[in-house]
């Protein structure tokens, strides 16, 4: 899959017709989005980006296996498995350059002469770690790969980097909040000069505790997902919760939702009005720079955050029914008072089948099974064990509906 080249500004204001037909090109050789789009793919007929279907997760996912089991991605292609589990996985093809460049050149946060230490997993599937390696190179900056640390071995890795000339740290949410506890135990930073977070995931850590612990570290993020990769940036100054667009990346809100189009024409499979899973709205920004923003708000669909990452309620509740010792079950979120479903502890509660026992081994076996069977997520996180627990119930909450839901939030009693 060869580098994509970018109408440098078309993506902040309107896509071309011209354009957007090159991008419904690139469906034509898979075979379930060739049908979605066979009423859009005639020369003949008018041709503009609010008419064409909203893209969802599913279908998304089905053309991606459709290309990799059927043709192959093109060469030099990475194959980014985000999240799901192993029946449904959550996935993506990326560039080999996965736009680093393009995400350089609109973002800024990395110089040369940074040095980096990149604490994102390597682990796995997910390229995230691969990404913040590759955007330090190519600004000219050292990389120094840490990866996961156990949490006895943070401090030492803090102590590390202090040595070693590290004046920026990328992290994802739960390295985050283990570097903003160290800081609030009295171990300031005064090496640190930039914190760069977020990825193809949304990073609700609030700004007000960063600025708190952190007052004189600058904070840039990046905003995505699994499937769209990198969809916009924000760095000092900009307002809270708001993200500029890459150039590469359009993005509507629709009724609420964020729809998102890539406008390289080379990614496979083409991403056109993908419903990304996330409410926002248009907003402006005080750091004055051009072009188009947007707020994000939070999910659509039933999700949680549990080990830095989204994941949704119901793929949780289907691992716990794989099981074969559990009749039903539900996601709770159970919060403080005043708290919201960001802050709060998961339960994982559970029906037990009949003549399946309640005790410590039955609820641990099926923790560990909802845990090891999700791909984004990792039974061994020893500083999560307190965060996710499987409660046995007699029945689930019901909202009315007749079904229960796959998630409820709740405050603690």
């Amino acid at each position: 899959m060869s580098s994509t080249k970018h109408p440098p500004r078309e993506s902040q204001a309107e896509i071309s017709t011209t354009h957007l037909r090159l991008i419904l090109r690139g469906a034509r050789r898979i075979p379930s989005l060739h049908r979605k789009y066979l009423d859009n793919l005639d020369p003949q007929q008018p041709l503009s980006l609010e008419n064409l279907p909203v893209l969802t997760p599913h279908e998304l996912s089905v053309a991606t296996g459709e290309l990799l089991r059927d043709r192959g991605p093109d060469d030099g292609s990475v194959i980014y498995v985000g999240g799901g589990t192993l029946a449904r996985p959550s996935m993506s093809l990326l560039p080999q350059g996965m736009f680093v460049e393009e995400i350089h050149g609109s973002w800024g946060a990395l110089n040369p002469g940074d040095v980096l230490a990149n604490f994102f997993p390597a682990g796995r599937t997910f390229p995230t770690h691969c990404f913040y390696n590759r955007l330090a190179t190519h600004a000219g900056a050292s990389a120094l790969s840490v990866g996961d640390v156990q949490e006895g071995q943070f401090d030492r890795w803090l102590g590390f980097c202090a040595e070693y000339g590290v004046n920026v740290i990328a992290a994802p949410p739960d390295i985050l909040g283990r570097l903003l506890r160290h800081v609030a135990a009295g171990h300031p930073l005064p090496w640190l000069r930039k914190l760069l977070i977020g990825g193809a995931f949304h990073d609700p850590t609030p700004q007000r505790e960063i600025a708190e612990r952190l007052p004189d570290v600058e904070v840039w993020q990046l905003y995505g997902s699994t499937e769209a990769w990198m969809v916009g940036h924000r760095g000092p100054g900009c307002a809270e919760g708001v993200f500029h667009l890459l150039p590469h990346q359009y993005a509507e809100i629709d009724g609420g939702r964020i729809l998102v189009t890539t406008t390289g024409v080379h990614r496979a499979p083409p991403l056109i009005r993908y419903l990304i899973g996330d409410r926002g709205e248009s907003a402006d920004c005080g750091c004055g720079r051009p072009g188009r923003a947007i707020r994000v708000l939070g999910r659509i669909a039933p999700a949680v955050a549990y080990q830095g990452r989204p994941i949704r309620a119901r793929e949780l509740v289907d691992l716990a029914l794989e099981t074969g010792e559990v009749t039903a079950a539900q996601v709770a979120v159970v919060t403080a008072e005043g708290g919201d479903e960001t802050t709060g502890t998961l339960e994982l509660r559970v029906v037990l089948a009949d003549g399946v026992p309640d005790d410590h081994y039955t609820r641990e076996w099926i923790r560990f099974q909802a845990l090891s069977g999700h791909l984004a997520l990792d039974p061994r996180a020893a500083e999560h064990a307190e965060g996710f627990q499987v409660v046995a119930v007699d029945r689930l909450a019901d909202d009315g509906s007749g079904e229960p839901p796959a998630l409820v939030v709740e405050e603690a009693g």
